[in-house]
């Protein structure tokens, strides 16, 4: 059986830390793939200064495509309304027999992870690998335990460099005519500045 875990995000643009905190999950948990999933309708997150769905792929698949063990999935894309991770791992499951997943977010993203659509049926259908940038912390450990005896979940913890890179930082820059040189893979930046990406003001947080 193969493992698999999945990167989902805006990545508006993707950035080093994306790519750095995947390979670590991967080296780290011995899996076999990582997918990068772009969101096409965040339910939790504004859409401005939101570069298009064909955008974000193309970054991502730019930053990843040198690296066999990370893939690429426009499966979100492909469906209408908000992009859910319930309905993401249904579908994946579908095509993915015999494949065990794992869902790869941030503590942050955990704490809310009782709002999201069907979460106790998420839990069911997969693991979940916390990043950490930081040595301890308490907080986490006790929100961890308290998901565990909840429900039963599957969560572990992978600790990966700090690196204080975000996308919003990264659009800022861009906005500003800064340099974003090697705050993202050189593809990518090459990319957003031949199609005059993230030149807009006022930008949100995304």
């Amino acid at each position: 059986m193969k493992e698999v875990a999945i990167l989902g995000g805006t990545f508006n643009p993707i950035h080093i830390g994306h790519i750095i905190a995947a390979q670590e999950v991967l080296t780290k948990k011995n899996l076999d793939h990582i997918i990068f999933i772009p969101t096409k309708n965040p339910p939790h997150k504004n859409f401005k200064e939101l570069a298009s769905p064909h955008d974000r792929y193309e970054m991502v698949r730019l930053a990843i495509k040198d690296n066999p063990n990370f893939m690429i999935s426009d499966i979100e894309f492909k469906r209408d309304g908000n992009s859910y991770t319930y309905d993401t791992l249904i579908q994946l499951k579908e095509f993915m027999k015999d494949t065990k997943f794992h869902l790869i977010l941030g503590f942050d993203a955990l704490k809310y992870t009782d709002m999201w659509k069907n979460h106790e049926e998420v839990f069911k259908m997969a693991s979940f690998i916390v990043v950490n940038r930081a040595n301890s912390d308490s907080e986490m450990a006790e929100e961890i335990e308290a998901k565990k005896l909840k429900y039963n979940a599957r969560i572990s913890v992978v600790k990966i460099p700090d690196i204080n890179i975000s996308s919003t930082e990264i659009r800022n820059r861009v906005c500003n005519g800064e340099s974003i040189k090697y705050l993202v893979p050189y593809e990518v930046e090459k990319y957003i500045l031949s199609h005059g990406l993230y030149r807009g003001e006022g930008l949100e947080r995304l």
